[in-house]
This record gives structure tokens, sequence and C-alpha cells, in this order.
């Protein structure tokens, strides 16, 4: 049983939470280093630096006596261990991204990290409790702390400010508060596309709903069973949220970015009342207005290059009422993370890159419609609502020789190279002459660059359409 013991290193009234436990050795636990005993027997108590730090404090005993690290544990062994519960806490603490923004008795206001997931951000909040300086209550160990309660989402992905309290009493009155529009969570999120503030400003519940009924009955089997339109319905009952929700946020576009992956992103923020769930709400308006946030959770849409992110969200501010002191409107507000402002400059480079890469082709090719190749003034390169540099020039390059191209045909990849690599390899290996038929053979870059490559091959190319195979004849 544990054995708790009460001292002061400075002669304050404070107490440092000394406890000592006992525990024997089993058989099953026989034959186990003392190191390997305490990192897996107090893995729920200690963080494993602090697990460590008690054999060199020369804070573990075994039978009574000091030993090393390396010590073999016996059936029987008697494992004193002497653990400050405060450091024990604290230890664990350090390991949970989470900051302190606000407190008053019985409520916090924490700003955690991605990868925080509920339970963790609940038992964060208890520690900083019982860690305070000036707490004087009961000191549980740190794997028995008991947890408070988060009053609005948790999304492990997003990096999030939660309100949380320590009993059911106070969670519901602040969601009373939630339900009456006392509380506001402001939300940004890096949404697809270039979104014009009209359409924000446009968008209703009425509306939003609308254009989502006709898209599920749109996409409905036949054979499917159920109601499409009440499948909309019933998520805003499933997640607890007010019919009327969309047309309680206030949306507004903050940046337009270039790229060269999504065509635009877009920087939005949102205001939102009458929801403990801001970021679902914001993702399933984004989604339901055909500009889906970034990301891989539900209603998001996921981004090149960045697939490994949960969500381009994060919370920006919260305004909410104290419960202690009756009139005080306690304000938390951050700025944009910098994961998301990163994710905008890397996409605008790379744009940037290719938009140069682009300009370089045509200027080496010159324009399809008689610019001099020194004139890349003559010629707008939009990567997103214009033509592809190959379409501007009529000419790209492929397996070493320069073919004709037009809207009409499809731009050769340099991946596709690897076709007619394994082409050549095989027809170099046939005893007799050879013929190749490609189908649909649109520019004919990959027929005509085997038959270059080999000696003796024939082939014939057929297309569906006239106006690729008089490319093809011109190559």
């Amino acid at each position: 049983m544990p054995v708790p013991t009460q001292s002061s290193s400075n002669g304050s009234t404070a107490l440092s939470r000394l406890v000592v436990q006992q525990r024997h050795i089993d058989t099953a636990q026989a034959g186990k280093k003392l190191r390997a005993y305490i990192l897996h027997e107090y893995r729920d108590m200690f963080v494993r630096p602090d697990a460590i730090a008690l054999l060199r404090q020369k804070r573990v005993q075994v039978n009574g006596q000091f030993v090393l690290d390396t010590h073999i544990l016996q059936p029987g062994d008697c494992v004193r261990v002497e653990i400050d519960m405060i450091q024990a806490i604290r230890g664990r603490l350090r390991g949970i991204d989470v900051e302190l923004k606000y407190a008053e008795p019985g409520l916090v206001v924490l700003l955690k990290a991605p990868g925080i997931n509920k339970p963790m951000i609940e038992w964060a909040a208890a520690a900083l409790e019982v860690t305070r300086d000036d707490y004087d209550g009961s000191l549980p160990d740190s794997s028995d702390l008991l947890p408070w309660i988060a009053v609005n989402e948790v999304d492990k992905g997003l990096r999030s400010i939660v309100i949380l309290v320590d009993n059911e009493a106070r969670r519901q009155a602040m969601l009373e508060n939630i339900d009456n529009g006392l509380v506001k969570f402001t939300v940004c999120a890096l949404c697809h596309g270039n979104i014009d503030q009209a359409l924000l400003d446009q968008a209703t519940a009425k509306s939003v709903a609308d254009t989502a009924k006709k898209a599920l009955c749109a996409s409905a089997n036949e054979n499917t069973r159920g109601n499409p339109p009440g499948q909309y319905d019933m998520w805003f009952q499933y997640n607890n949220l007010r019919a009327d929700v969309f047309d309680l946020a206030t949306l507004r576009v903050m940046s337009v970015t270039k790229s060269s992956t999504a065509g635009h992103l877009t920087m939005i923020q949102g205001a939102m009342t009458h929801t403990a769930s801001p970021s679902l709400v914001l993702r399933r308006l984004m989604f339901e207005l055909g500009h889906p946030i970034a990301g891989t959770q539900t209603y998001a849409k996921p981004l090149q290059n960045h697939k490994d992110k949960g969500a381009l969200q994060a919370f920006l501010k919260i305004e909410l009422p104290s419960l202690a002191d009756i009139g005080k409107q306690v304000v938390v507000d951050e700025d944009i993370p910098p994961k998301l402002l990163n994710v905008c400059l890397r996409e605008a480079k790379f744009y940037g890159q290719r938009q140069k890469k682009a300009i370089a082709e045509i200027a080496r090719f010159g324009g399809s419609s008689g610019q001099p190749a020194s004139d890349t003034q003559a010629w707008t390169v939009d990567l997103v609502n214009g033509k592809p540099a190959a379409y501007i020039s009529g000419r790209k390059e492929f397996c070493g020789f320069v073919f004709r191209v037009t809207p009409d045909t499809l731009i050769p990849r340099p991946s596709t190279e690897t076709l007619v690599d394994t082409t050549v390899g095989l027809l170099n290996k046939c005893a007799g002459a050879a013929k190749i038929l490609d189908l649909g053979t649109g520019s004919g870059c990959i027929l005509l660059s085997a038959l270059l490559r080999t000696e003796g091959t024939s082939g014939v190319g057929v297309d569906i359409s006239p106006e690729a195979l008089s490319v093809a004849r011109d190559n």
C-alpha cells in the first residue's frame, strides 16, 4: 500500500507530496532487471526519463538496500519506491503539448496542439489544477487523477482551443451558454478553389440544404434503400446541431493562393455560435458549397503533397462568459498557425517554379500562333485557368524528339517514356521484322518514338478522332 509522507525542503508549508510504494516480485516478474521492471510497472505514472531518474537519485531500494539498475530481481523481493507525486505529474504533463490560456475556479481554457486527443487534454486539465503552487487538496497518483470534462469538440488532428470544467454542473452551465449563443468560436481553414466572398455571404441553411439534398438524390442508386434527403437532416440530429446552424456562421475570405495542384487555395475564417462543434460545422458547410477544406478527414479533400494532414484548420479565437465572475467576458485570441501559412508559401513557391518552367518551354519552341521564340511577352501563362505550355507552344519533347501537340491530343508525360523504353527492349529481341499497333495513338509520339529507335520495325496508329490523326500525320 502507498504510504504518504509530508516534507518540505525549504521550510515552508508547501507539501512535496512524497509517497512510498512497496511491491513484491512474483514469479512472472522474476528474472527482470530492476531498470526494466521500473520502466514497465510505473509506465502509467512516469515518463521514461523520470522513471530512470528514480534509480539515479537512489529512490529505489530492493529488500531495504540500494542496488544497481542491472540488478536481477528474484521471487519475493520487496521493491520500495519513493515517489514525489508533483514531480511525477509534471513529468507526464511535459509530454502533452497543451498551453493554459485562462483559468478560474472549476474552469480552464487550453490551447492544444495537433495529435492531442480528448482523454489526454482532459487529464492535462486535472494535472494543471493539482500542480498549482497554491493547490492544497488531496493528491492521487498521476494515473488516478480524475479527468476534467471537455465542453466543446476535441479534434485530434487540429490545433484547438478547448473549454474544460471540473464537474457536470459546470459543463451543463457552459452548454447552456453555447445554446444561447453566448460562446463564439472563430476557426480558420484552407479550402480548395478560388472562393468569392459573395458566395459565402449568400449561403444560407436553406440554400445549402437544397443543394446537398439534390446532390444526394442524384448520386443515389436506384437500388439504394432509404431516404437520401433524410440522411442530410439526420446528420444534424446525430451531431446534436441546430438545423439552422449554417445561418449562424459568419464567413470571411482572408487570402487566396495559387496552387499548381489545386488551382487555388483560399484561406477563410468562420465565426460560429450555437454549436460546440465549430470545426465540424465549417468543414461540412464548405463541403456543401463545393470548396472543401484541404485534408483527409470527413467532408475534406486531400491536397496533393500534403496528404498527411488531417485537416488544414485551426482555432483562432474563443469568446465565452465567465462562470465565476458574472458579467465578465473571457477572450482567448491566437494567430494563424505556421503550419497553414507554410502550406500556402510552399504552394505559391511550387506554382512559381512550374510557371517559370512553362515560360521557358514556350520560349524554346515559340508560340503556336506564330510569335517568335524570343517574344515571351506575347504569351500569358496561367497554370490555373489557362492552357498548358505545350498547347501554347504547340510542341512537346518526348524521348529526345519534339512532337506537335494540340488540345485534340494528350500531352505526353515523361513517365510514359518508360513504356517506350520497354517496347524498344522487346523489339530488339525479335528475330524478324516487328510490327506495332498503337490504339488511341493521339499525337503518335509513342509509336513514332519506338519506330525511330529501332530498325526494320513498322507500325500503325489508330484513333477515333480525325483531329488527333491529323496531328499524328504531321508528326
